[in-house]
């Protein structure tokens, strides 16, 4: 790196990643504050998927297979967003955009999960009340998760973890 010139576009292509780095690093530990509580809520909502798909093996047939399709969605869901999460905390300067696409593509799933779940609960109540009770737990514990009320997978920005999408 003898010419000038040379040592020129060095330090300007140094100037321009460097805010990259440090963007990701100085957002690191407000990123990983915003992404636990998410991830312990995606844990909450596994167990509650658990726990309503033993209740629902009580069910009749008929009404069985609409809850059976909502907990898998739920399932999806969380999946979803706990793959979005690690994506996020995993982010580096380029997988920014796949991370917040992947945060945005879990919100969509989750909402869709709790539309399913809302309306399947309806038509289960009165048939079976420990059903209802699981369904009703899941749901509450879904929409804490979307952020009805809380931190949810759709406010972790990955360029400014704190901001609310």
């Amino acid at each position: 790196m003898t010419s000038k010139t040379t040592r020129i576009a060095a330090a300007s292509l140094l100037a321009l990643t460097l805010p990259l780095v440090q963007g990701t690093a100085a957002h690191a530990e407000v990123r990983t504050s915003t992404i636990v509580p998410v991830r312990s809520q995606t844990e909450v909502v596994t167990r509650d998927i658990t726990l309503a798909a033993v209740v629902s093996l009580s069910l009749p047939a008929t009404v069985r297979a609409q809850v059976d399709s909502a907990i898998m969605s739920a399932q999806a869901a969380t999946t979803a967003a706990q793959s979005a999460i690690t994506a996020v905390d995993t982010a580096d300067a380029f997988s920014l955009w796949t991370a917040q696409t992947s945060l945005h593509d879990a919100r969509t799933a989750l909402d869709a999960a709790s539309a399913e779940l809302r309306h399947v609960t309806s038509a289960v109540e009165g048939v079976d009340p420990d059903v209802t009770a699981a369904l009703d737990a899941l749901q509450t514990d879904i929409d804490v998760l979307r952020g009805v009320g809380s931190v949810d997978v759709g406010s972790v920005d990955v360029g400014n973890p704190v901001a609310v999408a």
